[in-house]
Parts: structure tokens; C-alpha cells; sequence
């Protein structure tokens, strides 16, 4: 056998190993989509992408539009050529493996988060000092963080804080309350809204037409939570609702009307913190969590929310008309707003650092439902100015006091116990006998029986006082229900300070 067929015949044996191998274009697309990123999951096991993760922070789901648009443009630049939707799947769906099953499990939070004790604000910019971060000592901007935030189509870039002579009161100087006591309020709400993981309180504008209510809501989320839809109307269906919760940090809502039992406790639940379980689209039995704690802005002509446990989570701060000779065109609102936002940003920032070192002294002597918001609120006060911490307790029990009057007026069962206690200080029998007494008072009042709030039989009542029976004791009435072996009986009396002003009041008259 002569030289050149011996290597003919080693040519055509040689293995595989010895031939160079082919990358697939799934492969190249594993190697770019890898290359400088970071894949983890939530804690609910949704799959992340946090892409140049040494100098970035911002998170998005793997299967988000965006990744799969940012991968086909990688390919495109270095082959020339658009990736096929099969290899593009292919490699989206080891991607998900990756993160879900061999990546670290990371929080994914929107707008504000917390690590080791200092809070951070995403300001939703791209390149350097794109993260606020907020310490006991001061705050200061910065590129990264360790808390990942997760971008929506509708944030806004927040504008960069001034480091040096923030004014937080300069915001007020764009929002007109007609009280003092609802302006401190308000101060409060809005630097406690940078805290991370409370309930925080729903906050309802309202007032007469004139009042600038819409502009008001647009400025107290701007300040927060910039978007490109700033306001919409408050979704009549659960899912819709809780996607609109899932996706804003501080959704603000316009031009109320009187809002359904369902929606209310949707809303009760994005106040104080919880879930909302719905059914994955093209899927018969898988589902998803909404979760979420939010930043609620209601506004309109009446104080919209009816319901008492939704009130109870509620700050009403009622807005000041304003003078036709006083009113500008919106184009000049939004200037002169735009131009104190960096000076707003940060006071509320150095406020915030101030309230974190006086936090952990605050001992109150009792504390309401929103004890997280009510302990805050009192450090955040001390910030704004030493004293007025006792000032803001004060003005939030007339607020808490307001939202029962409120509570207990929209409420028929609470309207007829009133009216019943305004004759006597202790009405006391069968629960029964209380119904027909109320049914005869809402008559001669004219509270409407015919609502379905109204009950039709005496275990029904029970429950319809059990709704409202703290905001009676706030107006100064006590309600027990016990039961006295066949049937229940109600005791209602007046409370001692109630019953003493009210014979004061008596003595007075005589």
C-alpha cells in the first residue's frame, strides 16, 4: 500500500473528537445571554434575570419580551443573522432551568427595598446613580445595590435627588390642605412611603370641585413612584385590579365612586400586605400569586371608601379650593413642580436617614391597627422638626376618629344605634327585640332597610354590629353580644366620658 493511500484511509477513520465541532445557534445564544448576567429566582420560585449584575441592580423575568429582545439583538451583531424561534425557546427555556433550579433565591422588589438595615430607592435610571441608598447616617446615590428591582412598562425615571439642601416643606408649597394638622399628616405619609415592608395607610384626597384633587394625586405619585399612566380608574374586576396593584407601586386612583365590597377588600389587602391567587393564562390548573403591599391613592369629591375595615386603613385629608384669581394653567403646575422635585426628593431623604436613627427609641404608650405606620410616623415627625411627634399622634387619633364617624354613617345598622343612644346610656335584651327596635328607628330616621346591608334576622344583626362594634367605640358607644343560653343578648351603653357630657350637656339645657 503505497504512502498516499495510508493517508487517505487515516482521513476517513478519523473520529469524531478529531473534527472541529459545530455550535449550534442555541449555543451562541446560551454563551451571550450568560455572559456579564445573573439568573435567580423569586421566593415564589419565578424565574429572574438580572442583567450586568456588578453594576446594575434591575431584574426582569426571563421570559419577558425585553430579554428575548436584547438576545436576538446580540445574536443579530455577532452572526449577522436572527435567531430561529426554536433555538430562541430552546434557549429561553434553559435559562428558566438555570435560575429555577441552580440560582440563588432573591427577593425581587418594585421601587423601594432593604438590606441589612438600609433602605434603597430605585429611581429607574439607566447608567451611574440609578439607586438611592438611605442609612442611619445619611444617604447618598449610587449604581448598584444589593436588593434587585424589578422594571414595568409603566415606571417613569425618577429624577436625581439634590445630595445638599433638600426642603421637604417645599412640597407643600404645590398641595393646599385646609388643615394644619392634615398637612403634617401628610408630610409624614409621604417620607413613610420610602419605607420598606409596612402596611402602609390608604391615602384618600378629597374636597369640593376646585379643589385640585387630580393634580394633587399626580404630585404625591410623582413624588413616589413616577409613571407614564400616573392615574386610572379603579378597575370593577378582581383580577384586573390586582394586576393593576401587582404592577404600581403607588397606584393612584381617580374621580371615585362609591367602591363594592369585593374591591374594598381587595384594597385592605394591598394596605396592610397579602396575596391574590388567579389562574395562569393557557394553563387549566396552574396558578400564580399576585403579591403585593402597596402605596393606595383614592381621590374624589366625597370620602369614597364606606366600608369600616377598609376606613380603618384609610388617612382622609381634605384639600383646600382653590381661588379662580389663583389658579394657573397645568403647563406652569407642572414646571414649578418639576422644578422643586430634586430639592422635594431630597428633604424627604434626609428626613428619612433622621427618622431611621430615632426609630429605635420610640416607645409608644399604646399603639392603633396601623401600629408599623404610627411608630414610623412618629420618628418621621421627630425628623421634621423635634416635638411635633406628639403633634402627628394627635392629629393621626382625629384622623382614625374621623374615618369612624365616617364608618359608622355609611353603615344603616351603626346609623340606628346611634340614634337609639341618643336617648338613653344603656339599652339592654334579646337580640331580637334590638332588631325590631332598630327596624322602627331606621324608620323614623329614614335609613334605608332595603340595602343589603341591612339584616333580616337576628344572627344576621349580630354580624352587621360585629363590622362596625370598634368604630361604636370610638363615637363612644359600647356593644357586647353574649349568649344568655336560648337566644343572644346585646347590652349597649354609653361610655363613662360620653355619659357624663352628655348629662352635662342635660343640666345645661335645664
Amino acid at each position: 500500500m503505497d504512502t498516499n493511500q495510508n493517508a487517505f484511509r487515516k482521513k476517513m477513520t478519523a473520529t469524531p473528537a478529531m473534527q472541529p465541532a459545530k455550535v449550534g445557534p442555541h449555543q451562541t445564544l446560551l454563551r451571550l445571554g450568560k455572559d456579564g448576567n445573573k439568573f435567580f429566582s423569586s421566593p415564589n420560585r419565578e424565574p429572574y434575570v438580572c442583567l450586568n449584575f456588578e453594576q446594575s441592580s434591575k431584574a426582569m423575568k426571563i421570559k419577558h419580551k425585553n430579554f428575548k429582545g436584547l438576545l436576538t439583538k446580540l445574536f443579530f451583531e455577532e452572526t449577522g443573522e436572527a435567531p430561529t424561534p426554536d433555538a430562541l425557546n430552546q434557549a429561553l427555556n434553559q435559562f428558566d432551568a438555570i435560575a429555577t433550579f441552580s440560582g440563588d433565591i432573591h427577593p425581587v422588589e418594585l421601587r423601594v427595598g432593604e438590606h441589612e438595615e438600609n433602605f434603597y430607592y430605585d429611581l429607574s435610571r439607566s447608567g451611574k446613580n440609578s439607586v438611592v441608598e438611605i442609612g442611619k447616617d445619611g444617604w447618598c446615590l449610587t449604581s448598584s445595590s444589593p436588593v434587585y428591582f424589578l422594571g414595568t412598562p409603566n415606571m417613569k425615571p425618577q429624577v436625581v435627588p439634590n445630595e445638599t439642601g433638600g426642603n421637604l416643606w417645599r412640597l407643600l408649597k404645590h398641595i393646599r390642605f385646609k388643615s394644619n394638622s392634615d398637612k403634617l399628616l401628610y408630610l409624614v405619609y409621604i417620607v413613610s412611603c420610602f419605607v420598606f415592608d409596612i402596611p402602609h395607610p390608604i391615602l384618600i384626597l378629597w374636597g369640593e370641585k376646585g379643589a385640585a384633587k387630580s393634580t394633587s394625586s399626580r404630585i404625591t405619585r410623582a413624588i413616589v413612584d413616577p409613571a407614564q399612566r400616573d392615574m386610572t380608574s379603579l378597575p370593577t374586576g378582581l383580577h384586573d385590579l390586582g394586576l393593576s396593584l401587582q404592577n404600581n407601586y403607588m397606584p393612584v386612583y381617580d374621580n371615585l365612586s362609591p367602591i363594592t365590597p369585593k374591591i374594598s377588600d381587595l384594597l385592605c389587602t394591598a394596605a396592610t400586605g397579602g396575596g391574590f391567587s388567579t389562574r395562569k393564562f393557557y394553563t387549566d390548573d396552574e396558578e400564580t400569586i399576585l403579591s403585593f403591599k402597596r402605596c393606595v391613592v383614592l381621590n374624589g369629591i366625597n370620602v369614597v371608601a364606606s366600608k369600616a375595615d377598609l376606613l380603618d386603613r384609610c388617612i382622609m385629608l381634605e384639600l383646600d379650593r382653590i381661588d379662580e384669581e389663583e389658579r394657573k394653567e397645568e403647563r406652569v403646575i407642572v414646571q414649578e413642580f418639576e422644578r422643586d422635585m430634586p430639592i422635594i426628593l431630597g428633604g424627604i431623604f434626609d428626613t428619612l436617614s433622621k427618622a431611621m436613627a430615632i426609630y429605635p427609641n420610640v416607645q409608644l404608650s399604646s399603639l392603633p391597627r396601623m401600629a408599623d405606620f404610627a411608630k414610623w410616623g412618629y420618628a418621621i415627625a421627630e425628623a421634621i422638626k423635634e416635638g411635633y411627634g406628639e403633634a402627628f399622634l394627635k392629629a393621626y387619633k382625629r384622623n382614625r376618629n374621623r374615618a369612624s364617624e365616617e364608618a359608622v354613617s355609611a353603615h344603616p345598622v351603626a346609623s340606628a344605634i346611634i340614634a337609639l343612644m341618643k336617648t338613653t346610656t344603656l339599652w339592654e335584651g334579646p337580640v331580637t327585640e334590638l332588631l325590631n327596635v332598630l327596624e322602627n328607628i331606621a324608620i323614623r330616621e329614614r335609613i334605608d332597610t332595603r340595602t343589603k346591608e341591612w339584616p333580616r334576622a337576628p344572627h344576621a344583626l349580630s354580624r352587621r354590629i360585629n363590622e362596625v362594634m370598634s368604630n361604636l367605640k370610638s363615637c363612644g358607644i359600647d356593644v357586647v353580644i353574649r349568649h344568655g343560653g336560648t337566644h343572644k343578648i346585646a347590652t349597649i351603653q354609653m361610655t363613662p366620658a360620653r355619659s357624663g357630657q352628655a348629662n352635662r350637656k342635660k343640666k345645661k339645657a335645664a
